[in-house]
């Protein structure tokens, strides 16, 4: 798709007029799609939501709301992260978007800078464990980066393989000496973690079994005790799903029940028009657990009824947040405090509350991302929404919007990078997720794909 097209879907039929009351951040009095991801891809400069040194993404930059000046930052990153932002300098290698700050050239020279670094860590003793990548790493001052903790999840490590699978369906068959060294970087971290994936899916039956799901895979490994961390990936709506799935296609497990067997449940829900909807249960009834997997693989063509369950799930997110004044939709994020909340979902689709585990937080507010994830299927209702969002007078900064945003336009300091980059990744549509098709294609698994999510459909949960 060439960059016009892209930046027309964005622009052409989603403008909403902005209210009449109150203090808009736009300049004018329309919103596009487009404008609000050229507002958000500003995080993606070095000095701010970017290393000046490594180019990884800063898990988290802290604004000032009066000054709106970087504070400070939590100096991480994490491989989710590192993932979504190689497919932001993807799509502008490509030209699909503009970035003021990264021309094409720059977008390519990242792209090899970072995956050889991503290499380095592969090869370097203690930075990484059989290939596979810690959570989170500290980026020291010198540039030097380091592992924060002994933990190999098996979340962040697929996440970051289907970024890289995108670069190398893109890049696989290139004629261009730059874009071919980029697959070629990318498919030697891949291959590079083969070890370290079957370690992990031979050694959950025996060090961890779980009755329930007996092919289900633990959720990563622990470098301290050697051992599997202690619970699985044994949801299917939840953002996890990705990692068996990786597995599968690479030939790390033969056991399809990895991906098959996780249970999915849904909810009769009953809506205000007295319009009852089946909605599909994710842990904590939040966006991403829902879609970030929406971003990296064409589920809207694997999964069967895939229109019907993301248009119930939506709508209760919706009737949710209208009933409680909330003005963006809800995923985890931080809060308007600067605290971290993984549960501001809501909680008719909230498998651990519905079922009686799990309590409902204190307070909940709306983030950005949740309502751009929103855009993947429903352009229309996500400006909607972003027009809300833009009527507060301080939600916007130079780096993009505040991460949490509450019920009266409050909002943290927080920006956090895996938000800004399902944020910007949210708006620009099928595009990555073509390019992983390409690469699973070529490898002769799509089929197998195609079989795997048949298998995705929700049973009532009582």
């Amino acid at each position: 798709m060439k960059k016009r097209t892209l930046i027309s879907i964005l622009s052409a039929g989603f403008i909403l007029g902005a209210c009449a009351s109150g203090t808009s951040n736009s300049s004018t009095n329309s919103l596009t799609l487009d404008r609000v991801l050229q507002d958000n891809l500003t995080f993606f400069q070095a000095g701010a939501g970017v290393d000046a040194k490594t180019f990884m993404p800063y898990d988290t930059i802290y604004v000032d709301k009066s000054s709106h000046q970087i504070t400070s930052t939590n100096g991480q990153f994490n491989t989710t992260e590192t993932g979504l932002y190689l497919n932001i300098l993807l799509l502008i290698a490509e030209g699909k978007i503009n970035s003021p700050y990264i021309n094409r050239d720059q977008a390519i020279s990242q792209m090899l800078i970072i995956t050889q670094e991503l290499i380095d860590l592969q090869n370097t003793p203690g930075k990484s464990w059989k290939g596979l990548f810690y959570w989170p790493y500290n980026i020291e001052s010198s540039g030097n980066i380091v592992p924060a903790t002994s933990t190999i999840p098996d979340v962040d490590n697929s996440n970051l393989d289907f970024s890289l699978a995108a670069l190398i369906g893109a890049y696989q068959y290139s004629n261009d000496s730059l874009r071919s060294k980029i697959a070629k970087q990318a498919s030697i971290i891949v291959n590079n973690q083969k070890d370290g994936w079957t370690t992990i899916g031979t050694y959950t039956k025996s060090l961890l079994p779980n009755p329930d799901c007996q092919q289900c895979v633990a959720a990563g490994w622990d470098t301290a005790t050697d051992k599997p961390l202690g619970y699985y990936i044994d949801r299917m709506a939840n953002e996890s799903r990705l990692s068996p799935l990786w597995m599968l296609i690479q030939g790390y497990t033969a056991e399809s029940g990895a991906f098959t067997q996780m249970p999915i449940y849904s909810n009769n829900i009953t809506l205000n028009n007295g319009e009852s909807v089946n909605a599909e249960l994710t842990w904590d009834g939040t966006m991403f657990q829902l879609l970030l997997p929406r971003i990296l693989m064409r589920e809207d063509q694997l999964i069967p009824n895939y229109s019907q369950l993301f248009n119930n799930y939506v709508t209760v997110q919706q009737q949710y947040i209208e009933s409680n004044n909330i003005i963006a939709f809800l995923s985890a994020s931080s809060a308007t405090n600067d605290t971290y909340h993984g549960d501001f979902g809501v909680p008719s689709l909230n498998e651990c509350y519905v079922r009686g585990w799990c309590q409902l937080p204190a307070f909940i507010d709306g983030t950005p991302h949740a309502t751009a994830l929103v855009a993947l299927e429903n352009p229309t209702l996500s400006i909607q929404y972003f027009n809300k969002l833009y009527q507060c007078s301080n939600t916007l900064t130079p780096y993009g919007l505040y991460d949490a945003i509450g019920q009266n336009c409050e909002t943290g300091t927080e920006l956090i990078s895996l938000d800004q980059g399902m944020l910007v990744l949210g708006l620009t549509g099928n595009t990555i997720a073509n390019y992983v098709g390409d690469y699973i294609k070529s490898v002769g698994k799509w089929e197998m794909v195609q079989g795997l999510y048949q298998h995705y459909q929700p049973v009532p949960f009582n």
